[in-house]
């Protein structure tokens, strides 16, 4: 048996930076592509997990033709200068090659601390090996190989592993996460090689059961041969990346970027392919129409031909639901227009309800009532028309080309629903700062009454991902909602704190997560302004995540509980109880074998407000928006009348 340690020559500190070890999905893909390069037809990418669901492993199987031990050196040697550029197909000519810079390898720490590639491979004289080769972070520059020849009569592949040891977070290779990135960015091959197979935990890669639109445009205007593939997703593919490709040929794409700003709406991956990219054009891709030409009449290229498509994609769905309309009797006209002024009419309805069609019921009697309310506010109420019209003209020539990008990446409604969203939370967040600081208002301010109502409705200031499940409701509510979520009977005895005493939760909410369906639960106790948060408030708090560690009711290491201490201030003794200082004010965390994790945090609502209003802030700068604390107090009177104390008034008539 042959063996040697083939060292990086550069340093490691330079290596570990081209590891990239916070990217696993980007190592995934590489070792995929390698398997590719490897002329395998079957790729399998495998995990193997811990008890309570995390990754211990990644293994990726195909059954290509091998590492030979010839290319050790080569392959395992040398950063930057792979085998991979001396020619431009693969070994056997089967393929088009993928890697040419020799840094995939490296990309597989970020998958674990300790990695290995055991490959049954030929060598120049047809003699079959089996070689072994390995690394670790240890250091990262050293790749101990061996390789023994076999008599054996086996077939060529690579078995690649990486022991995840140091526990790294593997969340983004989920397959709810991870399946529709790598379905984007391996369908033009896929699509292009009906003889290849990549199975991914479980599932095969088949973008052909999950595209709903496939076009294809030249791009004219540009040196040499250009096009552009645009792939509209299903909604079974929604989450999709909008990513936008530039390779030299149909299945192979070194750059990609983000396709956000060309499209938002719809799901969709757009795939460009033009014969002059070299290096040098390569090198210059993200500069866009910066660039010098040619590449910045590629882009410019690009930019109008997929707009152009969205648009007219746009016009083809507004026809085919009038059509609909037509055909169920709901459209509210009949036969041609009459007139000039009939015909210029039914073209503004037409407009218009074609893009409100989302938002239009598709039972075909609601329908018809609402397109016949939306053809008397076109016909008899032209003043608020007029009025949006007025503001659409009166705008610069700048901002009107940015509406009209707007109104072809999206639609009218949406643009309206988001900056309404944004400037109601910015004012309920100053409404919400009045009532819990004001040293007159806030001592009106109950915890049951008022306050807990109020955020009944705007969970969002405890995170976007939460639901509400049960609110005010006892340990024993708590335990059946998470059975139910976890697919449990519910049918529970009552739960009891330690000391033998019930006890009421605020606000349970919980979240069923796709991450190897865990459950999340968060449960926040809503304290009133005059209340400072000291030790019995916390040893509450603590009381309830001990109860969800004690009972049989949670015991399953499948779920997490984040309990939420809230209030307007805290004694000295709450602020010793944090753990070194943590700007998140976690206080208590325990887990174990068999058992959820279990966390309790105090925060005081000034923070809460202000980290809300920092996410908000760059958005409200860009629509001019600083409500006061008087269009903060109008949005609660106004919103949320009957839950506000009566000192604190109702609503005067001025505008909000």
């Amino acid at each position: 048996m042959a063996q040697e340690v083939l060292k990086l020559e550069p340093g490691s500190d330079h290596v570990a930076r081209l590891a990239r070890r916070n990217d696993p999905l980007r190592a995934v893909i590489e070792l995929i592509w390698n398997s590719v390069d490897a002329e395998a037809d079957n790729v399998r990418v495998e995990f193997v997990r811990s008890e309570s669901g995390a990754i211990d492993e990644v293994r990726v199987i195909d059954d290509g033709h091998g590492i030979s031990p010839d290319e050790l050196k080569s392959t395992f040697g040398i950063i930057g200068g792979s085998w991979k550029r001396a020619g431009s197909k693969t070994k056997n000519g089967k393929r088009l090659l993928h890697g040419q810079e020799g840094q995939g390898r490296l990309r597989a720490f970020a998958l674990g601390d300790r990695v290995e590639w055991v490959s049954l491979a030929m060598d120049s004289a047809d003699v079959l090996h089996r070689v072994t080769v390995t690394g670790s972070t240890d250091d990262y520059r050293q790749f101990p190989t061996s390789f023994t020849p076999t008599s054996e009569p086996m077939p060529t592949s690579t078995t690649f592993r990486a022991d995840n040891r140091g526990q790294l977070a593997l969340g983004a290779l989920d397959s709810e996460q991870a399946l529709p990135q790598l379905l984007g960015h391996f369908a033009p091959l896929l699509l292009n090689d009906k003889n290849l197979s990549i199975v991914y935990d479980g599932s095969r890669l088949d973008p052909r059961q999950h595209i709903a639109d496939d076009q294809s445009y030249p791009l004219e205007g540009v040196p040499g041969t250009a096009s552009v593939r645009i792939i509209v997703w299903k909604s079974a593919a929604r989450r999709t990346p909008r990513k936008l490709h530039v390779g030299v040929d149909g299945t192979h794409f070194p750059y990609e970027e983000t396709a956000t700003r060309l499209e938002a709406h719809f799901p969709f991956t757009a795939y460009v392919t033009w014969d002059k990219l070299g290096s040098d054009e390569l090198s210059v891709l993200g500069l866009h129409e910066m660039a010098d030409e040619p590449v910045s009449l590629l882009w410019k290229a690009v930019d109008e031909k997929i707009r152009e498509h969205f648009v007219a994609r746009r016009r083809r769905q507004r026809g085919e639901q009038i059509k609909r309309w037509r055909n169920t009797g709901a459209y509210p006209y009949q036969g041609k227009p009459a007139t000039p002024t009939e015909k210029a009419e039914r073209a503004v309805f037409d407009v218009i309800s074609g893009t409100l069609a989302p938002h239009i019921a598709p039972d075909t009697h609601q329908a018809k009532v609402t397109l016949r309310l939306l053809q008397g506010a076109v016909r008899h109420d032209p003043g608020t028309l007029t009025t949006i019209l007025h503001e659409v003209v009166s705008l610069s020539e700048e901002d009107a080309a940015a509406l009209t990008r707007l109104l072809q990446e999206t639609t009218l409604p949406a643009i309206i629903r988001a900056t309404s969203q944004v400037a109601d939370r910015r004012k309920l967040l100053e409404g919400l700062n009045h009532i819990l600081f004001d040293p007159d208002d806030a001592k009106h301010v109950g915890e049951r009454d008022h306050l807990h109502k109020i955020l009944n409705g705007e969970l969002w200031i405890f995170g976007e991902g939460y639901n509400i499940m049960r609110s005010e409701k006892s340990l024993t509510d708590l335990a059946r909602t998470h059975l139910k979520l976890a697919g449990l009977p519910d049918d529970v005895p009552m739960i009891r704190r330690a000391d033998g005493r019930g006890g009421r939760t605020d606000l349970h909410l919980a979240v069923s997560d796709k991450q190897h369906d865990r459950i999340r639960h968060l449960v926040v106790e809503l304290k009133a302004p005059h209340i400072s948060l000291g030790r019995s408030e916390l040893d509450q708090v603590e009381d309830y995540a001990n109860v969800i560690l004690d009972n049989p009711a949670f015991a399953t290491a499948r779920s997490e509980w984040d309990f939420i201490l809230d209030g307007t201030n805290w004694k000295d003794v709450a602020r010793r109880r944090i753990k070194d200082g943590r700007d998140d004010g976690m206080f208590w965390e325990h887990s174990e074998q068999g058992k959820p994790r279990v966390r309790a945090f105090v925060r005081t609502w000034s923070d809460i407000i202000a980290e809300n209003t920092q996410r908000l802030d760059f958005l409200s700068r860009g629509l001019e928006l600083d409500p006061s604390v008087q269009d903060g107090l109008r949005h609660l009177q106004t919103t949320y009348t009957e839950l506000l104390p009566p000192e604190l008034g109702e609503p005067d008539d001025q505008s909000a």
